[in-house]
């Protein structure tokens, strides 16, 4: 495993990946512990009202998504879309820091964050397409390296911005965190881009509405669903974190970051332990075991009754969320594996379906239960799926001897 790990880091496009996605990642977790509570509770945006603005966003990050994808595939312009849709992200982190408000807020995470945000599928077609061209790297541990280095992000931004929030800083002063980390990416991207990676490389050769039915396909499609219910779980976890430790756990706002970084944390060495695992273990198989973690993690952490004993839910929380936030990703992409751009826009596609499940648990358990009950009802619907996916995929937990590396 360390060899398949020195030889992703020694691989120029993967290297890039990994940075940018670092700092992706440092950008979003800056921003992602404190959005609801800066929407509800500062802005004073009501919960269905959040979660229209959330789903609305996930609708056109969607959309995006795919014809990013789709268009990166056909015209091998990886580099000036990837630059393109990071200036989106700088220009929207800098307008909610310099002028915060309602308005501005929903300009944002409606129509800029959404662009911003298939630069994260972008870096894995970037991981893809150094596998593809580079036969010496392993596919899983490829999307693994950059998905770890996504969450390692996630595990040291939370806690600074938690030591800054405790020392008296404004909670909008994360989205100006936020845009100085997407600065650097900018910066990185085009000063170390490879030359070998230039514009019009790796076309696909296919119609965009060729390669859209590719993706519509019903094999596809039923199996995106079931991923995007699971994944929004993780979506319900990052809306109620911050939420239930300041409201049923008599928690701080600095606990918000420090909890989250600490999952983040623990889902490092998980993600690129679970990439060797899966020579042995199906995919699916993989991502049930990581659905019952998972959302008996995020069930417990709402039945507990203060912030003292939940810090032992660190530990589950992370070994689930590592191994789903990894495995997720190169299931989804191997439903269209020949495509890198395609196949890591239905990232997108499942994170939006995710995001809509999550927006709407928490609106519909409003009506009838409070957080807690919005945290045990979307446990119960994410366990669900995994199990629905594992007899859709043959009920295999262990890989053929044929079929392992």
């Amino acid at each position: 495993m360390l060899q398949l790990v020195i030889t992703s880091w020694n691989d120029r496009l993967l290297r890039l990946s990994f940075l940018c996605i670092t700092l992706m990642g440092a950008a979003v977790a800056a921003i992602y512990p404190y959005q609801s509570v800066i929407g509800i509770e500062v802005l004073g945006f009501s919960r269905g009202a959040y979660a229209l603005i959330t789903t609305v966003g996930a609708l056109f990050s969607v959309a995006a998504s795919v014809a990013v994808g789709i268009y990166t595939d056909q015209s091998g312009r990886y580099r000036s879309v990837l630059l393109l849709c990071n200036g989106a992200g700088i220009l929207g982190a800098a307008s909610v820091f310099m002028l915060p408000s309602q308005a501005t807020f929903v300009i944002v995470h409606v129509l800029l964050f959404p662009i911003a945000s298939t630069t994260f599928t972008q870096y894995f077609a970037m991981a893809s397409l150094a596998a593809k061209n580079n036969p010496a790297l392993d596919k899983d541990v490829s999307l693994s390296f950059v998905r770890a280095a996504f969450a390692g992000a996630f595990a040291l931004a939370p806690p600074l911005i938690a030591v800054a929030v405790a020392g008296g800083m404004d909670l909008i002063s994360v989205y100006g965190a936020s845009a100085l980390a997407n600065v650097v990416v900018m910066v990185l991207v085009l000063r170390m881009w490879p030359a070998r990676q230039a514009i019009n490389h790796d076309k696909s050769g296919i119609g965009f509405f060729v390669a859209l039915k590719e993706l519509s396909e019903w094999r596809v499609l039923i199996r995106l669903i079931l991923i995007a219910i699971i994944t929004g779980v993780n979506g319900l976890y990052n809306i109620l974190l911050g939420l239930l430790i300041l409201n049923t756990l008599n928690g701080s706002e600095a606990d918000v970051g420090w909890f989250a970084g600490g999952v983040a944390l623990v889902e490092v060495p998980v993600m690129l332990f679970v990439a060797g695992l899966l020579r042995y273990i199906t995919r699916s198989g993989m991502i049930l075991m990581g659905c019952m973690i998972y959302c008996g993690f995020l069930a417990g952490l709402a039945a507990l009754p203060h912030i003292d004993v939940a810090w032992l839910m660190i530990i589950p929380g992370g070994i689930g969320a590592g191994i789903l936030l990894s495995v997720t990703v190169g299931y989804v992409q191997e439903l269209v594996a020949t495509r890198p751009g395609a196949g890591s826009s239905l990232v997108a596609v499942s994170h939006f379906g995710g995001t809509i499940i999550a927006a709407a648990v928490l609106a519909g358990a409003a009506r009838f239960t409070g957080y807690q009950g919005t945290a045990w009802l979307g446990s119960m619907i994410g366990l669900a799926a995994g199990f629905a996916l594992f007899f859709m995929d043959g009920r295999s937990l262990r890989k053929p001897v044929a079929a392992r590396p």
